[in-house]
């Protein structure tokens, strides 16, 4: 079951994974939003370990 605790403790491979399994709808602009942001964390966070 996914919810706000279980995300607290997954690992950022498992973030990532879940991220990419997931698609927000067009119609639905909040979670397209929510998505964008995601995907640019773990951009920055990507660029913060090289």
């Amino acid at each position: 079951m996914l919810n706000p605790v279980t995300i607290q403790y997954m690992s950022r491979e498992e973030i990532e994974r879940l991220l990419f399994s997931l698609s927000a709808s067009r119609e639905n602009e909040e979670a397209a939003a929510f998505e964008a942001l995601a995907r640019r964390l773990l951009q920055l966070l990507e660029q913060a370990t090289d």
